[in-house]
């Protein structure tokens, strides 16, 4: 029986990095180096558009440092089309935000992070952990003072043993792939960081809220997994040949439609799942009508039982 959290469910990645001080430790551990967080500010998660041609631009957690720098928090569970451009997108509009208006402000820019787990590997991916900045094309030194990184963390590609563990962040990084195949908890006697990672991890910490919406959210991971093997196989069977990685965004497009129908039930506006989920408005329409969850376009309703 599980004892600890799944990192790649929604509840499970805002329960453990919803707590300040593990998400202080985590991005230290990845930042190790270059610089050190003393304490953060979790920001609305939602940031509204700054003109009408521009999206809602809705994060997992959104953190900022004593001096306004900028942190992204963000799992991802399988690859989608221009992953990378809406990483890259996200921060642009983070350094974009620091505009002022007025002669006096000089374009000076406080760093913006993206700190990205994700469950799967891409071909753009050779080691567990890839760091993206600016740099000069032709030294690869890093053009000007950092002011966007990207850091890609790859479970799919991580595979280093207890032993072969060295810095926080990997040791972070194995805790957080294998704590629950765990007979001992590893690591906890090395930083107290480790043992706090472990103990919000819990599912014994959670109150009974928590918990029920961390179950429901982990049947739907698994509903998401079931239908992601089915669509592969009957492709295979078909003799469609789109492969793995195209059967897997097959189950991930099942998968938000149903996140679709939860976020309705509770109220949620269209809009605002359509860009959660990525999904268009007339899909999700189409979508919880035909599963008698609203009764027509526009009319946002939800039936209730009986």
């Amino acid at each position: 029986m599980e004892r600890y959290v799944n990192i790649m469910l929604d509840e499970g990645f805002k329960t453990v990095f919803g707590v300040k001080q593990v998400a202080i430790d985590f991005i230290n551990a990845a930042l190790l180096g270059e610089r050190q967080v003393k304490d953060l500010t979790y920001l609305d998660k939602e940031i509204q558009p700054e003109v009408v041609e521009q999206r809602t631009v809705i994060f997992d957690l959104l953190c900022e440092d004593v001096d306004g720098s900028k942190f992204i928090l963000e799992m991802q569970n399988c690859p989608q089309r221009y992953f990378f451009n809406r990483g890259f997108y996200y921060l642009c509009r983070m350094v974009s935000r620091q505009g002022k208006t007025g002669r006096d402000w000089q374009y000076s820019l406080l760093p913006v992070y993206g700190i990205y787990l994700l469950n799967f590997s891409l071909p753009e991916l050779h080691n567990w952990r890839t760091d993206v900045i600016l740099a000069d094309e032709a030294t690869g030194k890093t053009f000007g003072e950092v002011k966007l990184k990207q850091i890609y963390l790859s479970f799919d590609v991580f595979n280093l043993t207890k032993e072969e563990c060295k810095t926080p962040l990997e040791n972070t990084i194995y805790i957080l792939k294998n704590m629950n195949l765990f007979d001992m908890s590893p690591f906890k006697e090395k930083e107290d960081a480790f043992r706090r990672l472990l103990d919000v991890a819990n599912l014994n910490a959670m109150t009974d809220h928590q918990r029920a919406v961390y179950e429901e959210n982990l049947k739907i991971y698994r509903d998401w997994h079931a239908t992601t093997e089915y669509a592969v196989e009957k492709a295979k069977e078909k003799g469609i040949k789109i492969g793995k990685a195209e059967g897997i965004e097959l189950g991930e497009a099942k998968k938000q439609r149903f996140i679709a129908a939860k976020m309705k039930k509770q109220g949620v506006a269209i809009e605002t799942i359509a860009e959660f989920t990525e999904l268009s408005v007339k899909e999700i329409e189409e979508f919880l009508i035909n599963h008698k969850i609203i009764h027509q376009p526009g009319c946002y309703v939800l039936k209730q039982p009986g």
